[in-house]
């Protein structure tokens, strides 16, 4: 079995800080940024996804999880992205109690999932999957909502619902969505209308418009931007009219 202490120092041994520097302003880590605080030792994903690549199978979940602790987000990701492989390992082996496993640790990590790349690269697959296994789960209809929970719990219940679409359950990404028209957070609309998109690309068209129809009117910019992507230009700007003719009045 590999330690955690093992693949951190080979995290590290590739190091570099100029790049780190740029990630510092990439991820908005600034003083009132959404990024605050983060530091980084300057990998790119396809750096820390070669080391996930070697280490994965002989990586027990707790040694993940010390990795998903760390305060070097490289690190951070590096834990997060193990425990990707080891759910869609098990998901192939269709082991319950290790899937199980697996989802209640990222769960009780999500201190630690702090910045948009951290819960996009693992919340999908992990909650994603396991919200279509298991129908009966609703924690994430309670994440979604902004009272007493942060941005980024936000976010993992609003992405995760990418698999939910993937399977023909768009219910829950339009009611999650819902609860974002109001947030002051900018990557809570990218993510609200990143999943809004994903509805309309499986062919759920006429509920899409459904939703924009009837939630036009209170939707940030930005949401309906990427919402209606992938429609026509014609139909884009037709949206896009509306919502600025009714803050007009």
């Amino acid at each position: 079995m590999i330690c955690a202490s093992d693949i951190e120092a080979t995290l590290l041994s590739m190091a570099d800080e100029r790049q780190a520097q740029q990630l510092l302003r990439f991820f908005k880590t600034a003083p009132g940024q959404y990024g605050e605080g983060d530091r980084f030792i300057g990998l790119r994903n396809p750096q820390v996804r070669m080391v996930v690549k070697k280490v994965w199978k002989d990586t027990l979940l707790p040694e993940a999880e010390k990795l998903a602790r760390s305060p070097l987000h490289e690190i951070r990701l590096c834990g997060l992205l193990i425990m990707v492989e080891q759910y869609l390992r098990a998901m192939k082996k269709k082991d319950q109690a290790e899937m199980s496993g697996i989802f209640e640790s990222y769960l009780e990590l999500y201190p630690y999932i702090n910045n948009w790349d951290l819960v996009d690269l693992s919340a999908i697959k992990i909650v994603g999957n396991h919200e279509v296994l298991n129908p009966d789960i609703t924690l994430m209809d309670e994440w979604i909502k902004p009272e007493g929970h942060t941005l980024w719990q936000q976010r993992i219940a609003m992405v995760s619902t990418w698999m939910l679409t993937r399977k023909g359950i768009i219910g829950k990404c339009m009611d999650r969505a819902k609860f974002l028209l109001t947030s002051p957070h900018d990557l809570l609309h990218k993510a609200a209308g990143w999943m809004l998109r994903e509805v309309w690309k499986k062919g759920y068209r006429d509920e899409l418009r459904d939703f924009l129809e009837a939630n036009v009117v209170g939707m940030p910019s930005v949401m309906l931007c990427y919402a209606c992507e992938q429609m026509s230009v014609e139909e884009r700007h037709e949206w896009q009219s509306k919502r600025k003719l009714i803050y007009k009045r």
